[in-house]
């Protein structure tokens, strides 16, 4: 295409896309109308970028590639200025992006939670009729850790292994290193065929349902149950939506369909990635609420069981409805 055809062609593209840029210069980021144009300009500036790869590589004309470069240049200044746009990214995905994701992996998730869900009842009820139960599943010094945490007696009510604890803020720390480390490993799991995410599903419901009963027969009702209220909504749907995203991977594995194991896996990691990062951020709350909210032992516990039932309600109708308008 010679030089003359290739302006007239596109001469009212650059045109727009200098306007746009005089729009985006001239607004405050925190502006609406930012946010409004913001939106159109990563795909035009791409564009911009191609008009001025052809117009080199044609050898067009030194005066052609300078004001196209100077268009890009201008494009990439402000690309790196927008970090409003990350965060408006972030509230997109929080609104939108992840519940959408969840319900679209709706049957997946249906599985994990089965897995989860139905192991802890089972426990839980084994335990709360025979207080030795639990002893099947782990250890003596496992279960004298347990009772020692929520033993009415016990001062240092529900700081892991009896330590002390300076602040709510080290806690807080405590359950996001050791509760979002469980979601990642249940997640990554799922590369062995499904089997690892299977197996930590299994036994995280077993476990939890186990102390539950347990504790519950040992009349330990009034520590345990106000504490876990106010997290437990969070804190468990983010352990199945976890088990989800891993078994997402193991199955591309199984049933690769058309493609080849490597190709489904990648497409199963694009698929579920939204999935384990919402599982995260929902730890992430949850440890916050347990740090900061669950051990506070002057909160009646009347309050912790009506805001525990709030929560569930919340998390449900927040994964079941939110982003169905877009």
């Amino acid at each position: 295409m010679k030089q003359l055809a290739f302006e007239n062609k596109y001469q009212d593209f650059w045109q727009a896309f200098s306007v746009l840029l005089d729009q985006l210069e001239g607004v405050e980021i925190k502006d609406e109308a930012f946010s409004n144009n913001w939106a159109k300009f990563p795909a035009h500036y791409r564009k911009m970028c191609q008009f001025l790869s052809v117009a080199q590589s044609r050898q067009y004309s030194p005066v052609l590639i300078d004001f196209l470069h100077q268009l890009v240049l201008r494009g990439h200044r402000h690309l790196y200025r927008q970090k409003p746009a990350m965060l408006s990214a972030f509230a997109r995905f929080v609104t939108q992006g992840f519940p959408q994701a969840l319900r679209r992996e709706w049957r997946v998730w249906l599985i994990s939670s089965g897995l989860f869900y139905i192991p802890a009842l089972f426990m839980g009820l084994m335990c709360y009729f025979n207080g030795e139960f639990l002893y099947s599943l782990v250890t003596y010094e496992q279960v004298q850790q347990v009772e020692y945490m929520y033993d009415p007696s016990n001062v240092k009510l529900a700081r892991p292994e009896g330590r002390e604890s300076d602040s709510d803020f080290m806690m807080f720390g405590y359950y996001i290193f050791n509760n979002v480390g469980i979601d990642f490993k249940t997640y990554a799991s799922g590369l062995l065929f499904g089997m690892g995410s299977i197996f930590f599903m299994i036994f995280n419901g077993l476990f939890i349902g186990g102390v539950a009963g347990h504790l519950t027969n040992k009349g330990f009702i009034e520590t345990f149950w106000p504490f876990v209220s106010g997290h437990s909504a969070l804190e468990l749907t983010a352990a199945t939506i976890a088990g989800a995203a891993g078994l997402k991977l193991g199955y591309s594995l199984i049933n690769p369909k058309n493609f080849t194991r490597a190709l489904a896996l990648k497409k199963a990691g694009i698929d579920s990635f939204p999935l384990i990062c919402g599982a995260g951020l929902m730890t992430f709350l949850a440890a916050f609420v347990e740090g900061f909210w669950s051990a506070t032992p002057d909160i009646p516990h009347l309050v912790k069981y009506a805001v525990g039932i709030a929560a569930w309600l919340a998390v449900f109708s927040y994964l079941l409805l939110a982003g169905r308008k877009s």
